[in-house]
């Protein structure tokens, strides 16, 4: 429907509809209803409590929302990969590397900061791909990396944000190398050696690695 494809247009655009807001994804009764045992298996596993389970899952997963004021969605293909092999893990992250997505941050000089719950957009533009060269919120919010958070009702206007904690790790340990030029090891590494450094109250250690990276 949009711009860049000329053949095919005239089309009933669902993508922020509220009848289908909970068409792509795994509500929270649809949980508790029909994969409750499963979550039981999982909580055995790993030596956890049900309610622990289940907020651990939600915290992960949960948190997809499509239109305004709906009840948020977990990711199917989280939630059912995590329950067969028993395991939480970022399994939709780990299915492709946001390549494209980088780039855009980059070319527009896009503060990290603005991701993590200030992205502001209107409908039209989450709905449309026409400005992604200047403006690489959109295509964030249709590739599933951000969703709404809030909406301003005098303004029109959505705030995104991430959805989940598993989106948000793996985008930032994604984009933390590429910003930072991290080579050899990986982000997780560095964030070890930051936290055993403080917990050990390696306090100039801690400065010299935090200034490294800065710089």
């Amino acid at each position: 429907r949009v711009s860049i494809f000329s053949d095919l247009n005239n089309l009933n655009d669902i993508t922020m509809d509220p009848d289908f807001a909970s068409l792509c994804g795994i509500s929270e009764k649809e949980l508790v209803e029909f994969f409750d045992e499963d979550v039981r298996v999982l909580a055995e596993k790993q030596n956890m409590s049900c309610s622990d389970t289940y907020a651990m899952l939600k915290r992960k997963y949960d948190g997809y929302h499509f239109v305004q004021d709906t009840e948020g969605m977990y990711n199917p293909f989280s939630v059912l990969n995590t329950f067969f092999r028993m395991m939480p893990e970022n399994y939709w992250f780990s299915t492709g590397t946001p390549t494209i997505l980088v780039k855009l941050l980059q070319k527009n000089n896009y503060l990290l900061s603005d991701l993590t719950g200030n992205a502001e957009a209107t409908a039209d533009e989450l709905t449309g791909l026409e400005t992604i060269n200047t403006n690489p919120i959109p295509l964030f919010f249709q590739s599933g990396y951000l969703t709404i958070k809030e909406y301003d009702e005098r303004f029109k206007n959505y705030i995104l944000g991430f959805p989940n904690e598993e989106v948000e790790q793996g985008f930032l340990n994604f984009l933390m190398p590429s910003y930072m030029n991290m080579h050899g090891r990986n982000t997780s590494f560095h964030i070890m050696n930051f936290i055993k450094e403080l917990e050990k109250g390696k306090i100039d250690s801690f400065m010299e690695r935090l200034q490294s990276l800065f710089s």
